[in-house]
């Protein structure tokens, strides 16, 4: 019966294995083309755009057009934070927000990876009960 149990454990243990802070460093491209560039300052995670998709589906000028505050619509995207204040907690990004350009929005957001695959990444904005998820996968050149 101990060996069971012990079994048991070992394998809730191993399988619940968590991704490191650090595996969310780096740069990551979206669906669509855009890459963010995920980034640590002390023990908060920030995500900056580093590359616009070729086919931008607004902002076309390169700018942040539809944000509410009138002054920072002439701003550049290209460096601009967009994952803001994220806290890593067992294996997860979140407790923070994610601006959307398109829209002039922030999110409440989560970010994961998977640790059978650590070169995908799952950014999920929410509002409210409602969701949606993209997916990122590491740039490694």
């Amino acid at each position: 019966m101990k060996f069971i149990i012990t079994l048991v454990i070992s394998c809730f243990i191993i399988s619940s294995s968590t991704v490191s802070p650090e595996t969310y460093i780096g740069k990551w491209k979206i669906e669509g083309g855009s890459i963010i560039e995920i980034y640590k300052e002390g023990d908060t995670f920030f995500g900056k755009i580093n590359k616009r998709a070729d086919n931008p589906l607004s902002n076309i000028n390169g700018l942040d057009n539809k944000n509410p505050i009138k002054e920072l619509q002439k701003r550049p995207l290209l460096g601009m934070i967009i994952l803001d204040q994220l806290q890593y907690d067992h294996g997860v990004l979140s407790d923070g927000t994610i601006y959307n350009a398109d829209s002039g929005k922030a999110y409440d957001v989560k970010v994961w990876i998977n640790s059978d695959n650590i070169n995908v990444c799952y950014i999920r904005a929410y509002k409210s009960f409602l969701f949606k998820t993209f997916t990122a996968t590491r740039v490694t050149h």
